[in-house]
C-alpha cells in the first residue's frame, strides 16, 4: 500500500453476535494484527472479538517521519488485517475483572453491549501528547493524515519549529531538512534522545543533527506560543529570544490509552503494568486472564526496572508471543525490550534496558562503515546495547537474547 491510505476500509457494520467470547481483543492495533494472525496460523477456529473506535485501519507508523514525508509514492505502510478475524467499531467503556465482563458503545447499533470473556487482551496504544500552553493549529505526527498535511504544507526554505528531540522529532528534523526547510528543534531536556538513550550519546546525536543543518536548543525554556499556521513565535527564557516559524510541530511523546481503565482496577500508578508473561500486574494481583500487548503497556522486568517502549517491532512481538502462550506452544518468552529510529542518515538501535547511570563502553568500532557499537551495564546489573548503523551486530545480539 502506497501512496495516501484510504482512512476508513473498515466495515463498520460488523455486529456483537454473541454475549460471550473466549477470547477479546480491545484495540485493532499492530499488536493485536500480530496477536490475531500468529492465532490463526496456530489454528485458532473460534470467533475472536476484536474492537476499536477507529475505522482506520492500522498502519506501521515508523515510516510517517521517515520515507513516507520525502517518499510516499514509494512507502509501504498498510498492515494486512486477517479477512477471518473482522473488526468491531466500538467502543470499551468499562471492565469488570471479578465479573469478566466487558461494557461497549457498539457504533453499528448505537447501543451498550456487555459481553463476557475468558481472556481479555489490552492492545489500545498511546496517544499523542500536547503542550498544555500550545494554541490549536500546532501539527503533530500520528497518523498518515497528519503526515500527508505535513507534506502538502512544507517547502524548500519554509522555517519549521519542532518540539520535542524525542525519536519522532529527530526523524522529523531529519526528513524535512531532506526536503529543504530550515528547521530548529527544542527540548527542554539537555540533549536529544533523552528518554530512548537515557542520556548516553547526546553529544554524538547532537554532532550529527548539526552536520545536516538542524539548530538544535537544548535546555529551552519555552515561556509561550502565539501566532497561528504560517505565523508562529515561540518565546524562549527570561531575556524572552522570540523565534518565527511558517510551521510549529509538538513532538513531545505520548501517553498510553489507559483513561477508559481508570476504575477498572488494574492500573498501577496511572500505567497498565505486565509482567514477562504480559498478564497485568495490579497492586497485590496478578490477572492471569487480562493481558497487554503493545504501547499500551509497562513491562515489569524487576520490582526496580520498568520498561515501556513505543515500537513497531516490539509491539508484534508481544502479539506473536501471547498468541502463542494462549494456544500453550511453549512457555512464555520475554522480549528483550528494542527499538530503533534513523537520525541524520544513521540507525540507532536500542537493545535491552539502558541505565542512565550506567557505565558505557565501545565494543566494537569500525570508522570506515560509520558502525560503533555501545554497551552499557549498570549498577543493579541491567545490560543494553546502542548501535549505530550496527545492524549485524545488534540481529545477533537480538537471535541470542
Amino acid at each position: 500500500m502506497s501512496g495516501t491510505l484510504d482512512p476508513y476500509p473498515r466495515d463498520r457494520g460488523k455486529p456483537v453476535t454473541a454475549s460471550r467470547y473466549e477470547i477479546v481483543v480491545v484495540g485493532a492495533s499492530v499488536a493485536a494484527e500480530a496477536l490475531a494472525t500468529r492465532l490463526r496460523e496456530l489454528g485458532y477456529d473460534r470467533e475472536l472479538l476484536v474492537i476499536d473506535r477507529d475505522a482506520r485501519m492500522p498502519y506501521e507508523r515508523p515510516p510517517l517521519s521517515k520515507l513516507y514525508l520525502t517518499e510516499p509514492d514509494s512507502t509501504e505502510i498498510g498492515v494486512e488485517w486477517d479477512e477471518g478475524t473482522p473488526v468491531t467499531i466500538a467502543e470499551a467503556l468499562a471492565v469488570d475483572p471479578e465479573a469478566k465482563t466487558l461494557t461497549l458503545s457498539v457504533a453499528a447499533t448505537g447501543s451498550t453491549r456487555v459481553v463476557t470473556y475468558d481472556t481479555l487482551v489490552i492492545a489500545t496504544g498511546a496517544s499523542p501528547i500536547m503542550l498544555p500552553f500550545a494554541p490549536s493549529g500546532m501539527m503533530q505526527l500520528r497518523t498518515v493524515q497528519d503526515a500527508d498535511r505535513l507534506r502538502r504544507a512544507v517547502h524548500a526554505g519554509a522555517r519549521v519549529g519542532i518540539i520535542g528531540a524525542g525519536a519522532i522529532g529527530a526523524e522529523l528534523a531529519t526528513s524535512l531538512r531532506k526536503l529543504g526547510a530550515e528547521v530548529v528543534l527544542l527540548d527542554k531536556a539537555d540533549r536529544p534522545l533523552e528518554r530512548l538513550l537515557a542520556g548516553h550519546l547526546g553529544n554524538e546525536v547532537t554532532s550529527w543533527l548539526e552536520e545536516l543543518g538542524v539548530d538544535c536548543r537544548w535546555e529551552a525554556d519555552i515561556r509561550g506560543i502565539e501566532g497561528g499556521p504560517g505565523d508562529w513565535s515561540v518565546t524562549l527564557g527570561d531575556e524572552a529570544e522570540a523565534l518565527n516559524f511558517e510551521l510549529l510541530l509538538c513532538a513531545v511523546g505520548a501517553r498510553p490509552a489507559v483513561d477508559w481503565l481508570a476504575s477498572s482496577g488494574l492500573l498501577s500508578e496511572g500505567q497498565l503494568l505486565c509482567n514477562e508473561s504480559g498478564q497485568v500486574v495490579a497492586p497485590d494481583t496478578v490477572h492471569e486472564n487480562i493481558y497487554g500487548i503493545g504501547d499500551v503497556v509497562t513491562r515489569l522486568l524487576s520490582d526496580d526496572v520498568r520498561v515501556r517502549t513505543e515500537s513497531w517491532s516490539a509491539a508484534a512481538e508481544h502479539g506473536v508471543h501471547l498468541a502463542e502462550r494462549l494456544m500453550g506452544e511453549g512457555p512464555a518468552t520475554p522480549e528483550t525490550p528494542y527499538f530503533w529510529t534513523d537520525v541524520a542518515g544513521r540507525k540507532v538501535q536500542v537493545l535491552g534496558v539502558i541505565n542512565r547511570d550506567g557505565d558505557a563502553s565501545v565494543e566494537f568500532e569500525n570508522p570506515a562503515r560509520g558502525t560503533v557499537l555501545h554497551k552499557v551495564v549498570g549498577e543493579d546489573a541491567t545490560e543494553g546495547w546502542i548501535g549505530v548503523n550496527a545492524q549485524p551486530k545488534i540481529a545477533m545480539l537480538r537471535m541470542s537474547s
